[in-house]
């Protein structure tokens, strides 16, 4: 080969060698990646459990740096714990390792969307669209965030798009929903709901805002039933969420002393839901740990800590049936 000829190859060699080389930065490196896991955060609400599920994850990430999905892991547990700083540290190192696996993208595009950073949830939700352009789960994800932004044509758009593929997609039907009644079509609102209630029918939105809609109509029966049905039910968890809402069940399953719950019920419990209704029902621990585990999702460490919902489910688990209303 001619010198010329060789001078000439050498930037086919370089191109072929780029994406090596940023490979080698991700996996040859990982004292690179040690550097940039978070630290842990200062745990005031938290129980030994809790703390010791932080401690395994993290030890799990820093034995296997150059895992994706033991950062990923280590994110989802943040983010669980609505630790936002550290579940995004996590999930982009997470992105930079296995930049083709979506479940991070996902879970950091949710992430932006809960903290209000609507322009990075909204890059990353298209992102995930690259990936799978036909999920109603995200255009209904990405026209959800629309409406929060006032961007109500980006979010009929997608919107629109989400109920094309499932007609019955939850967050849609709602999205879409509330659309028809800021402009007063009732029935609209009535014929979007009423099928996806047989898939979801607990949930609440849903149930409020037929009860808006019945009450506007006429239907005043119809419009009570829903708003009592509304009063007591459930939010849209997709099974990604739902993954990472279980990491964090097992830290309140048991409790010290649930002497003091029903006053703490009382304060705590009663801001969503009667009291009435909480002593009606009878569940197993885990479904109460579940239930407890999403009102500290919605309100917050801060108002329910880990040793308060552990004394409420060892309560709630634990005490006796409520005698039958005559």
């Amino acid at each position: 080969m001619s010198p010329c000829s060789s001078a000439a190859a050498r930037p086919l060699v370089m191109l072929a060698l780029l994406p090596m080389l940023g490979a080698a930065a991700c996996t040859g490196r990982p004292e690179s990646v040690l550097t940039r896991l978070p630290q842990f955060p200062a745990f005031v609400h938290q129980n030994a459990a809790s703390i010791a599920l932080f401690r395994d994850a993290d030890a799990g990430a820093r034995e296997t740096p150059a895992s994706a999905d033991r950062i990923g892991r280590l994110g989802m547990t943040y983010h669980a714990y609505r630790f936002s700083d550290e579940a995004r540290r996590s999930y982009e190192v997470a992105r930079e390792l296995a930049p083709d696996e979506y479940r991070w993208i996902y879970y950091q595009a949710f992430l932006e969307k809960s903290v209000f950073d609507f322009s990075a949830a909204e890059s990353l939700f298209r992102r995930a669209l690259d990936f799978d352009p036909d999920s109603a789960e995200v255009w209904a994800e990405l026209g959800d965030l629309y409406l929060s932004w006032n961007r109500p044509d980006d979010a009929v758009e997608s919107l629109t798009r989400a109920l094309a593929l499932d007609p019955t997609q939850p967050l849609a039907a709602l999205g879409q929903a509330r659309l028809a009644l800021r402009t007063e079509d009732w029935t609209g609102a009535v014929a979007l709901l009423t099928p996806v209630l047989d898939g979801h029918p607990r949930l609440s939105l849903a149930h409020k805002y037929l009860a808006q809609a019945y009450d506007n109509l006429g239907r005043g029966d119809d419009a009570d039933r829903h708003r009592s049905l509304g009063d007591y039910g459930s939010a849209i968890e997709t099974p990604l969420m739902r993954e990472l809402h279980e990491l964090s069940i097992a830290a309140i399953l048991e409790g010290d002393d649930p002497s003091g719950a029903p006053a703490l019920m009382q304060e705590k419990c009663t801001r969503c839901h009667t009291s009435v209704r909480i002593e009606e029902t009878q569940r197993d621990r885990r479904w109460w740990a579940g239930t407890v585990r999403r009102m500290q999702r919605e309100a917050g460490w801060a108002w329910l800590s880990d040793d308060q919902a552990a004394s409420v489910v060892d309560y709630l688990a634990t005490r006796e049936a409520a005698p039958a209303s005559r």
